[in-house]
């Protein structure tokens, strides 16, 4: 443990020392290459009135409440800090398109006030630094293009804001390498395009894996310069494109949630597949494997492409792998150096449907080398030196399920080769070969003047051409449907969370009401006693003015005949004082 530990840190000392000793003079290189591949390209809209020009919110000259703005192919150089002042209340832009202009800076006042913005295309510029206060307003910003620009450079937080961000576009840029947690605060994250830059080195934390929403479908590092291949800590990644690098180890020290993983057009000689025990598509083509391990552990893998790589290095550990993986449905063996003195015994699965054995050095194949592939349903033979097909009459007893096989771009022999199409016409197998793709004496006949007058209608050339396109679009119909189902079970989590704080929102509410009722109550109850206080004084008030009132008699005073209306007069009230 001691060891690798040193290992690690030695490595990642000398990829610190090569960044600090060749990345800026690559980067410089790189800047130089793309401006003059961004000059060319501009040419094409000099003619524009705005070439070179200041984007100002005159000239935005907004009309009818536009929500859409597409200010591409105009040639601005410059975006006026006065721009966000034309956004104000009651008006709101939703997409604004700036490709194909000639910005090389944005500041922190560019748009301040676009917090609306969900779609933001910056490519085909000449950005070379993003600053961390760049996209600071933009919080429901969903998708941003920054490709093709000359970008060498993204400070620490520069999408730190960018909550609601799910698509990042820096392709064709400048980068060498990426700060500790880039998109830590991105959650909604789903697909990251940095392809074609200049990266050599990604620290392994850039996503929060536990607060992350959702997995990233796709995670593109391809025409790079990885020498190692990147550990990038994540919640889940559908599919990582590594491609057309210099990785020459696939291995990482902790497991990798990678659901499809390209790493073809390297120079891999030992991949260990141990940490990627969950995938699903693995393609390793085109590399220079000595050794493979961890295959046999792989038990959700339906696609395994092993073209190009030389197959003998490694036919035990393969031999071994494949026929313990119960998942496996697809898997190419193009040009991997294979005939029939090493291929008996090496292929042998139930679950295998399609295989490719293409451009390899077979001459005389045995039926019987394949006869433990029975739920085959497609083979491909094509491109080898086909001239014998061993037992092609147990070809429907060995392969029950077989529908398709393709034999052309081979050394047939014209009459052996007619027998063997004459025998499949009579079954259940369908064949994607020219029937004059053969030879007579030594001369292919579709090259011959002789067949010249009866050029079928639909050639190979049609048919691989058609296989192509149904290929790919099965791919990427496959990939649509996993993206959409992704989207939809992501908007149904979206919706079902909103929903819960939705609810969650009523019930505070709810209590706050019955609070204000209970307080309202209370305030009522007070009001109503001292109302009946009031009522009960006051009734209590008049009911002792009417005793007081009853008890006192009124007595009037006749001057003239000097007495009181009582017959009392003054002499007597004199009196009775007098003698008090």
């Amino acid at each position: 443990m001691q060891l690798t530990l040193r290992y690690t840190i030695a490595n990642l000392f000398v990829t610190i020392l090569w960044l600090a000793s060749v990345g800026p003079s690559q980067g410089d290189e790189c800047v130089s290459m793309k401006r003059d591949r961004h000059r060319t390209i501009m040419e094409e809209y000099r003619h524009s009135p705005n070439w070179d020009g200041f984007l100002t919110e005159d000239t935005l000259n907004l009309r009818q409440n536009e929500t859409e703005v597409d200010l591409s192919r105009q040639g601005f150089r410059e975006v006026h800090w006065h721009l966000s002042s034309i956004v104000g209340d009651g008006y709101e832009i939703y997409e604004l398109n700036l490709a194909y202009n000639n910005l090389e800076e944005m500041n922190e006042l560019t748009f301040l006030k676009f917090y609306s913005l969900e779609t933001l295309n910056l490519s085909n510029n000449r950005l070379q630094t993003i600053s961390n206060l760049t996209f600071g307003s933009l919080i429901r910003l969903v998708e941003l293009d920054l490709s093709f620009n000359l970008i060498h450079t993204l400070e620490r937080q520069a999408f730190d804001r960018l909550y609601a961000l799910e698509s990042l576009s820096l392709r064709e840029n400048c980068l060498v390498t990426l700060a500790p947690y880039q998109f830590h605060f991105n959650d909604h994250l789903s697909s990251v395009l940095l392809d074609h830059n200049q990266l050599a080195f990604l620290p392994p934390i850039l996503f929060d894996p536990i607060t992350m929403v959702d997995e990233i479908y796709e995670l593109d590092l391809s025409d790079n310069n990885f020498r190692r291949m990147p550990y990038i800590e994540t919640k889940e990644i559908a599919l990582l494109k590594i491609d057309n690098n210099h990785i020459e180890t696939l291995t990482v020290n902790k497991s990798f949630n990678v659901r499809a993983l390209q790493i073809q057009h390297n120079n891999i000689y030992d991949a260990d597949l141990f940490k990627f025990n969950r995938a699903e598509h693995i393609d390793l083509s085109h590399n220079n494997l000595d050794n493979i391990v961890g295959l046999h552990e792989m038990n959700q893998l339906e696609y395994l492409d092993l073209s190009s790589n030389n197959v003998s290095k490694f036919d035990y550990n393969l031999k071994y792998s494949i026929r313990n993986i119960p998942s496996l449905v697809t898997l190419r063996l193009q040009n991997c150096s294979l005939s029939e003195h090493n291929i008996g015994g090496l292929l042998a699965s139930d679950s295998i449907l399609n295989l490719d054995l293409s451009q390899n050095n077979f001459v005389r194949l045995n039926v019987s080398d394949l006869s433990r592939m029975r739920s085959l349903q497609y083979l491909s033979l094509n491109f080898n030196y086909l001239r014998e097909l061993v037992s092609y009459e147990r070809l429907s007893q060995e392969f029950p399920y077989l529908e398709l096989v393709s034999l052309s771009f081979n050394r047939w022999n014209c009459t052996y080769y007619d027998q063997l199409n004459a025998y499949l016409n009579r079954t259940h197998i369908r064949s994607t070969s020219d029937p004059r793709d053969c030879y007579i004496n030594g001369t292919h006949v579709s090259d011959s003047y002789v067949t010249d007058a009866f050029e079928p209608q639909y050639t190979m050339n049609h048919i691989k051409r058609d296989m192509t396109v149904l290929r790919n679009l099965g791919r990427n119909t496959i990939y649509f449907m996993y993206a959409l189902f992704s989207t939809i079970r992501g908007q149904g989590n979206d919706t079902a969370r909103h929903q819960q704080q939705v609810d969650g929102q009523l019930h505070d509410l709810e209590r706050d009401v019955d609070r204000l009722m209970g307080m309202l109550a209370f305030l009522v109850a007070i009001f109503g006693t001292l109302l009946f206080v009031a009522v009960a004084y006051g009734g209590w008030r008049l009911v002792r003015k009417w005793q007081h009132d009853r008890t006192v008699k009124v007595v009037t005073y006749n001057k003239r005949a000097n007495e009181f209306s009582n017959g009392v007069t003054v002499n007597d009230v004199i009196r009775d004082n007098s003698t008090a």
